[in-house]
């Protein structure tokens, strides 16, 4: 018997790791099980035509991701050693660079006041906001990075004083350091202006903080902010919506809309051209 047959854990050249083969093998059967379920869902499930269109927006960009990742690891199949070289993201070193330093300057500002579990998340967040750029997927303005974004100012929230919480949001979202939340850095065209044409998100059954956060970074001159006791991770804090409309500004109205019929509390002004609206969690007083 020779060396090889003497070593049967050996990894072969070009054999992809158990790890991500059984991934693989998973990503596979889910997208198969998400297909199944869409049309299950369709044609069983007793909604609105609205949440169905979320519902059905929400499955499409489940498969979408489901399918870039299995393209991915069949890739790394057949060029494993090419693979694991392939350092080189999409991020501008300079940008990240500027992005780290900023959030270090940030962070320092927040552990001068004492707010060491804010200063830490701030770094926290900004790390994986550099990843997600360096390494972006399909729709990660209203996927990966709107949920990353519902977890900073969810985590805020239990950092920072209730009196101060909605005019740290404020701040933070009109900064002009952060690529893709202030200022547009993949070329999609948001953030930009209400008036921008709508891109007509859909989400079903998901945050709604994370809805707010997806149209934060589509709209530079408007914001959706939560109350200190709205909590982002609740099961009743959940919803499904498609924002129709013509421009951004008609998928802000179709939120507000959709929040006040399902409960929730929505203070709204306009503030030298920003439009501002403030969401609560049901029966919650108002503090704008």
């Amino acid at each position: 018997m020779n060396e090889i047959d003497n070593q049967p854990n050996r990894k072969v050249a070009g054999q992809l790791p158990p790890a991500k083969r059984q991934l693989l093998n998973r990503l596979i059967i889910g997208t198969a099980l998400i297909s199944v379920g869409a049309l299950i869902g369709v044609f069983l499930a007793p909604e609105s035509p609205d949440e169905a269109k979320a519902r059905i927006a929400a499955l499409e960009n489940e498969l979408v991701n489901a399918k870039r990742k299995i393209g991915e690891l069949q890739w790394a199949i057949k060029h494993p050693a090419v693979q694991e070289n392939n350092d080189i993201g999409k991020l501008d070193p300079d940008i990240r660079k500027r992005h780290t330093q900023a959030a270090k300057r940030y962070a320092a500002v927040l552990r001068q006041v004492r707010a060491q579990g804010a200063a830490d998340l701030i770094e926290w967040f900004v790390a994986r906001w550099n990843a997600m750029l360096d390494s972006p997927n399909l729709n990660d303005r209203t996927g990966r990075r709107a949920e990353l974004l519902s977890l900073l100012v969810g985590g805020m929230a239990a950092n920072l004083d209730a009196r101060d919480y909605v005019n740290w949001q404020l701040e933070f979202f009109n900064g002009n350091w952060l690529g893709d939340l202030h200022y547009d850095l993949d070329g999609d065209g948001y953030p930009g202006k209400r008036s921008m044409p709508n891109p007509r998100d859909g989400f079903a059954n998901v945050s709604v903080c994370h809805i707010a956060m997806a149209l934060n970074q589509t709209a530079r001159n408007a914001r959706v902010l939560m109350m200190p006791e709205m909590k982002c991770d609740q099961q009743e804090a959940r919803m499904s919506i498609f924002l129709q409309g013509k421009t951004v500004n008609d998928a802000l109205t179709e939120l507000v809309k959709a929040l006040k019929t399902k409960g929730f509390l929505v203070v709204e002004r306009i503030d030298k051209g920003m439009r501002l609206i403030l969401v609560g969690p049901r029966k919650a007083t108002s503090r704008f």
